[in-house]
C-alpha cells in the first residue's frame, strides 16, 4: 500500500488523469442507463420504417434533407420539433423514432419528446451516416 500512495505522489499528473477519466467513464454509462430512449440500429430502424403507428421523423436541415432521407420519414428540423409536438401527439403514433446526419442531433430531439411526455421514442443510432453505411437505400429531394 506504501508503494501505491508513493507511485501517487511521484505521478500525480498521470493519477488524476486517471482519475478523471474513470469519473467520465462511470457519468457517461449511468447517463446512458438513464435516458429514457431507445439507440436503435439501422436494421431495426429498416424494420419500423414505413410501418403503421410508427413516425419516422428527420430532424436534419432542409439541405441535409434534400440530399437524401429515409423512405417514408418525416422531415420536422430540430429548431422546429417543440412547437410540433402538439401535431406529432395528435397523430397518435405507438412510437417515434428520429434521425439525423450522426445520431446527436436526434438524441437531443428524443430527450424533447420524452420531456413532452412522449412514452415509446428511440433514435438512429450513427444516423443517416450509419444508414447509409450499412447500405439501405436513401430518396432524394422533397
Amino acid at each position: 500500500m506504501e508503494s501505491f500512495i508513493d507511485f501517487l505522489a511521484r505521478h500525480w499528473v498521470l493519477s488524476t488523469v486517471a482519475a478523471v477519466l474513470i469519473v467520465l467513464l462511470i457519468s457517461n454509462e449511468l447517463s446512458r442507463r438513464l435516458q429514457k430512449f431507445k439507440t436503435l440500429d439501422p436494421a431495426e430502424v429498416a424494420r419500423k420504417a414505413g410501418r403503421d403507428g410508427v413516425a419516422l421523423i428527420d430532424v436534419r436541415e432542409d439541405n441535409e434533407w434534400k440530399a437524401g432521407h429515409i423512405k417514408g420519414a418525416r422531415h420536422i428540423p430540430l429548431g422546429k420539433l417543440e412547437k410540433k409536438l402538439g401535431e406529432i401527439k395528435g397523430e397518435n403514433p405507438d412510437e417515434v423514432v428520429l434521425y439525423c446526419r450522426s445520431g446527436n442531433r436526434s438524441a437531443t430531439a428524443a430527450n424533447i419528446l420524452v420531456k413532452g411526455d412522449f412514452e415509446n421514442v428511440s433514435h438512429l443510432g450513427g444516423g443517416i451516416l450509419a444508414w447509409e453505411g450499412q447500405n439501405y437505400p436513401v430518396t432524394k429531394g422533397k
